[in-house]
């Protein structure tokens, strides 16, 4: 339904504040748990807020998947992964600093991008005509186990010693309420906020590949970023951490893997671009948190980084 440009103007802001809010709640019901079950914010942002900052691409991806639009399932996947680490992180590298990772942090970091890696050496291999990828169900049951295994060691190796004092001041059924709700109100007003920029674009005339390069990027990830801002507004470097490492596995491993399950299907094989770009930043995070000279720059490369990508998808959409 076509809204007047006074109504977009007023009602994007206004979802925008709403993401914001009710990733503020969120990050608060996760670090209550944290307290609660004395488990470590780090596996919390891993686990309980990456799985619920995911679930707008995971709803994406299963549509895509079932219509076998390989295209979609791939970039919508690789594009939220380069937004949530590029401007996550990035805008978070801003705000508070970062301290050397512990092995966790590395280790979960890691089996993302080696993630990556096996999803660009089957986009480069697995192809049976020119130009065209095929993700089959056999990769996809590959993804799927690696994904199991990952959370079973990650659950079963967690310990309550953690670097950051807890704050957690509601009860465990309020603060498990407060992260469903807030994971519902996040994703509504995610999208809401994506469907009036595109609307606002249409009457201002501006292009949809810049619109999808930057806005429908960036809103589709709004989950995340805002859990990022909101978690380094209470200075819980571990649950950025967690949230955008666990989110790339979530992503790559889990709903990658579930898509091929759901569907085998055929992609483009320029989509290596991107995944070289995600593999490019994931190791420019990895550099960070283990070389002390790089983290004062982390946060501005980054946050260039996702700018040099969205550049490169409005010159390739022109």
């Amino acid at each position: 339904m076509e809204q007047s440009l006074l109504f977009l103007v007023v009602a994007l802001p206004v979802s925008l504040a709403a993401v914001v809010f009710s990733a503020n709640y969120f990050v608060r019901g996760a670090v209550s748990i944290a307290h609660t079950l004395d488990l470590p914010e780090f596996l919390v942002g891993s686990v309980i807020v990456a799985l619920g900052t995911s679930a707008p691409e995971m709803a994406i991806n299963i549509s895509a998947a079932l219509d076998g639009a390989g295209d979609i399932v791939i970039s919508n996947i690789v594009g939220s992964n380069i937004v949530n680490v590029a401007l996550g992180i990035g805008i978070a590298a801003l705000i508070i600093p970062f301290d050397r990772a512990r092995k966790e942090y590395t280790r979960t970091l890691f089996v993302g991008l080696l993630g990556t890696i096996a999803l660009l050496a089957n986009t480069w291999i697995a192809n049976y005509m020119p130009g065209v990828a095929h993700f089959s169900t056999s990769f996809g049951i590959a993804l799927m186990l690696a994904f199991t295994f990952f959370m079973y060691s990650s659950i079963k190796s967690a310990t309550g010693d953690d670097d950051e004092e807890h704050e957690g001041d509601l009860s465990l059924p309020i603060a498990i309420l407060v992260i469903v709700l807030g994971a519902a109100a996040m994703a509504f007003f995610s999208d809401y906020a994506v469907q009036m920029a595109v609307q606002m674009s249409h009457r201002l005339g501006i292009p949809e590949a810049v619109v999808g390069a930057t806005v429908i990027a960036a809103g589709g990830s709004l989950p995340e970023v805002s859990s990022c801002i909101a978690a380094a507004r209470i200075r819980r470097p571990n649950l950025i951490l967690g949230n955008i490492a666990g989110s790339q596995i979530f992503n790559i491993l889990g709903i990658l893997g579930l898509s091929g399950l759901i569907r085998p299907f055929d992609y483009s094989t320029v989509l290596a671009v991107d995944v070289v770009i995600l593999i490019a930043i994931t190791l420019i995070v990895l550099g960070s948190i283990l070389y002390a000279p790089l983290r004062r720059f982390m946060g501005p490369i980054l946050i260039l980084s996702y700018v040099a990508y969205a550049g490169y998808l409005i010159a390739s959409a022109v």
